[in-house]
C-alpha cells in the first residue's frame, strides 16, 4: 500500500504542476488580449482624431479657396468695369491707357486674393 500513496503523490504533484503551468499559460492569453485591446482601442481614437483633423483642415482650406476665388472675380470684375468707364470717357485713340490701367489692376488680383484665402483661413481657425 506504501507504494500505492507514493505514486499517487507524485501524480498528483504531476498534475497539479501541468494545472499551474496551464493556469499561467491562461493568464498570458488574457494579459495578451486586453493589451490588443487597449492597442485597438488606441487606433481607433487614433484614426478617429486624424480624420476629424482631415475634415476641419479640408473645410478651411475649401471655404478659403471660394473666398479667394469670390474676390478674384470681384476683382476681375472691376478692372473689366474700369476698361469700360475709361474708354466710355476717352475716345477711342486712347484706349491703350485704359488698357494699361486694367494691366495694373489685374496685377492686384492674385496678391488680394492670396490675402482673402490668408484671412479667411485665419477666420476659420477662430
Amino acid at each position: 500500500m506504501a507504494e500505492e500513496i507514493t505514486a499517487s503523490s507524485e501524480i498528483i504533484e504531476r498534475l497539479t504542476e501541468r494545472l499551474e503551468a496551464l493556469e499561467k499559460k491562461v493568464d498570458e492569453k488574457d494579459k495578451k488580449k486586453k493589451k490588443k485591446k487597449r492597442t485597438g482601442k488606441k487606433v481607433t481614437k487614433s484614426v478617429s482624431d486624424m480624420t476629424e483633423d482631415f475634415i476641419r483642415e479640408s473645410g478651411k482650406i475649401t471655404g478659403s479657396l471660394i473666398d479667394a476665388t469670390a474676390e478674384a472675380m470681384r476683382e476681375g470684375a472691376d478692372a473689366l468695369s474700369s476698361l469700360s468707364e475709361e474708354t466710355d470717357k476717352e475716345n477711342l485713340g486712347t484706349i491703350s491707357s485704359a488698357i494699361v490701367s486694367v494691366i495694373r489692376k489685374t496685377i492686384e488680383i492674385q496678391t488680394k486674393a492670396v490675402d482673402k484665402f490668408e484671412e479667411s483661413y485665419k477666420e476659420y481657425d477662430d
